[in-house]
C-alpha cells in the first residue's frame, strides 16, 4: 500500500479533518453504515473516529 500524502504534509491532521467532515456529512444524510479497509498505519485513526471490527475484514462506522 502506498501513502498519497507528501511526507512534508503528514502528521498535520489533514486525514482526520477530512474524515471528520465526511462522517459529519454522512450523519446529515442519515447514512446508516460506512465501511472501509484500513491500512495498518491508518487503523488507529479510524478506530479513534469510532470505526469498529465487523465480521468481514473491513471496519465500519455507525453514527
Amino acid at each position: 500500500m502506498i501513502s498519497l500524502t507528501d511526507p512534508a504534509y503528514r502528521r498535520r491532521g489533514h486525514r482526520r479533518a477530512i474524515m471528520q467532515g465526511l462522517l459529519d456529512r454522512f450523519r446529515e444524510l442519515e447514512v446508516c453504515r460506512v465501511g472501509l479497509y484500513a491500512s495498518v498505519d491508518g487503523e488507529p485513526l479510524y478506530r479513534a473516529l469510532g470505526f469498529v471490527d465487523h465480521p468481514d475484514p473491513s471496519l465500519y462506522w455507525r453514527p
